[in-house]
């Protein structure tokens, strides 16, 4: 049937090149605490959106204090209506049991929970009563330990294309430099020590706030940008000292692979001094900001290559694939990651040999490569008098 004369309009779609946000700052915390009848659970995952879900958890300062804090500082930091997903587990939960590469441990549950979309986690303890830190190399060694088993969390999230990074505390620090653990000598490039506190009363590190900073920026800036402002007003070390009180031993904390507050002069409030992870400086993702560009490059050409699992490609008289098909799949990948971080990287590159054999393996092979931005860590100025009179 012709049908009623009229005018008819269909709306295309897909032509602007927008993108999707993504989940670069879905954020997740891990602590201990204390089950609220009725309300909290221990060891279930909860999504949060601000702090007014604290009260609908029944959550207060006085039942869970590192609950409440931590929460409270992301979303001073990340500002409310910033997507928290949340696990509370017994205080005799250490760090490395929350962490551990397990199916069934508290890390991963939160993961699981979350499909897949947390890229940044927070773990932190007020440890049981009867709890007594090994603080031989300078920090609780439980974190240390703890580090090397988010590591292969990591790892493993990292293959099933579910990145994160994750901030450790460094808790119970002596205050010593000697026999000092230092991150910038390990091996866990997806792990961050916080030494900065902000918590007098327990001394428990400022995870919820630097998570909040973290979530709150873009995947290539750093927590310590200085143009996002001060932190904090005021802040302290995991050893119950201000920062303005062991500002003389900055300079060894910051090479030895710490988070921790800093002042400047002209500045008010406490700022961050870097954004390091566990992993020397050789390691292409010792800084936060470069794994988690990272992390984002390769979901995206994850999502944009599973599409053309299982298609079917021509090949040339040679059985190898056309060089028109090659320049398709490295326009493909170029355009989405281009387009999906624009602004966040200096530029971005892919190569597609056509000399492959597919017919025999049934694989292609795509070469990435990825320009990120520098960063401004030092800015050296001279300055001088001049007499315009002896320049003649």
């Amino acid at each position: 049937m012709a049908g009623l004369p009229n005018v008819n309009i269909s709306l295309g779609n897909g032509n602007l090149g927008r993108v999707s946000s993504g989940n670069d700052g879905v954020a997740g915390l891990v602590l201990t605490g204390a089950a609220v009848t009725g309300k909290l659970e221990l060891n279930k995952a909860y999504q949060l959106s601000s702090t007014k879900d604290l009260a609908s958890l029944g959550v207060t300062k006085e039942n869970n204090a590192l609950t409440d804090k931590e929460v409270r500082a992301f979303y001073a930091a990340a500002g409310e209506g910033s997507e928290l997903h949340l696990m509370v587990v017994a205080p005799t939960v250490t760090l490395t049991q929350m962490c551990d590469s397990a199916d069934g441990s508290p890390l991963n549950q939160l993961l699981n929970a979350a499909g897949g979309r947390i890229r940044l986690v927070g773990v932190n303890k007020i440890a049981a009563a009867d709890y007594e830190a090994d603080t031989a190399q300078g920090i609780d060694g439980d974190a240390i330990t703890a580090a090397e088993k988010a590591q292969q969390t990591a790892r493993n999230a990292a293959e099933a294309v579910r990145p994160f990074r994750l901030l450790m505390p460094a808790p119970a620090w002596t205050g010593s430099a000697e026999s000092l653990f230092k991150p910038r000598e390990g091996s866990s490039n997806a792990v961050a020590f916080v030494l900065a506190s902000d918590d007098t009363a327990n001394k428990t590190a400022a995870i919820g706030m630097v998570l909040g900073r973290a979530a709150a920026i873009e995947p290539h800036q750093s927590i310590a940008r200085v143009r996002n402002g001060a932190i904090a007003a005021n802040g302290w070390f995991t050893n119950g000292k201000s920062y303005l009180e062991l500002a003389g031993m900055a300079e060894m904390l910051h090479d030895a692979g710490y988070i921790f507050f800093r002042k400047f002069p002209t500045r008010n409030g406490a700022y961050l001094n870097d954004d390091a992870t566990a992993a020397p400086l050789t390691d292409d993702y010792s800084a936060l900001r470069l794994g988690r560009v990272i992390d984002k490059a390769r979901t995206i050409i994850y999502d944009t290559y599973i599409g053309e699992i299982q298609d079917n490609v021509a090949v040339d008289e040679n059985g190898k694939i056309p060089a028109g098909i090659c320049v398709s799949f490295e326009s493909m990948i170029e355009n989405a990651v281009l387009a999906g971080m624009d602004g966040q990287i200096s530029g971005f590159s892919a190569y597609v040999d056509p000399d492959q054999n597919i017919l025999s393996t049934s694989k292609m092979k795509v070469e990435c490569k990825i320009v990120p931005q520098g960063i401004l860590s030092a800015i050296e100025v001279n300055l001088e008098f001049a007499n315009p009179a002896l320049s003649e």
